[in-house]
């Protein structure tokens, strides 16, 4: 039988959903040693901007407490008696004025340790086919900016780099123009590009360093 291959025009296609669903839930995840409390949940907003599927990201505000002017996903801390979903959209208004009705909830994976192993950061994926500037009000107390990148070129090998913390562990960074996703937010772009995508498509070009890395 001919392998299919899940390219990112049909992104949106219900095939490319479930596949993403299904292999996004499985996310293999990095543990630091005891549980965090406190729990946020993150929006990962797959988009189409002109023709070109997209996936859109915030720079936060330099005036923030914490990882200020560095790239991130829509999100903040649970409240109580709140689902990742219902943060995520929450937060995704709150931040970028983003309204819930335009998008389409695919659902979330599991919750990952985020900086310093002190809150567990749950991803949700949720689609907007047709984004449009009018679409967004930005929080400027909380957001300096917002921008958009084709997937296409986060599938890119030549935008593709991996940082190696002290603890040996890796995670994926991804450097485009003048923008480095790194982190949380790179590793949770390479989980949801490796779970919708084929290989023949994303090649996770550092993932074959990572092992090269570790066989040495």
């Amino acid at each position: 039988m001919a392998r299919i291959s899940f390219g990112i025009q049909n992104i949106f296609s219900l095939a490319a959903r479930e596949r993403c669903m299904t292999n996004f839930k499985r996310l293999a995840t990095p543990r630091y040693g005891k549980l965090p409390s406190d729990a946020a949940a993150m929006l990962v907003p797959v988009c189409k901007v002109g023709d070109k599927p997209s996936i859109l990201y915030t720079v936060r505000a330099t005036n923030l407490r914490t990882i200020k002017g560095e790239i991130s996903f829509p999100g903040g801390p649970i409240v109580q008696d709140e689902s990742p979903v219902q943060t995520a959209l929450r937060e995704t208004y709150k931040e970028i004025g983003l309204s819930p009705e335009k998008i389409d909830v695919w659902g979330h994976g599991p919750p990952l340790p985020g900086r310093n192993n002190k809150i567990l950061i749950t991803p949700v994926i949720g689609s907007i086919e047709g984004l449009a500037q009018d679409d967004l009000t930005i929080n400027s107390r909380e957001v300096a900016e917002v921008f958009t990148i084709p997937i296409e070129m986060l599938c890119e090998p030549k935008n593709q780099y991996y940082t190696q913390f002290s603890n040996g562990f890796i995670l994926p960074v991804f450097v485009i123009e003048d923008y480095k996703i790194w982190g949380i937010t790179a590793f949770i772009t390479h989980s949801f590009l490796s779970s919708v995508l084929t290989s023949d498509v994303y090649k996770n070009e550092w993932m074959k360093k990572k092992i090269e890395i570790e066989k040495s």
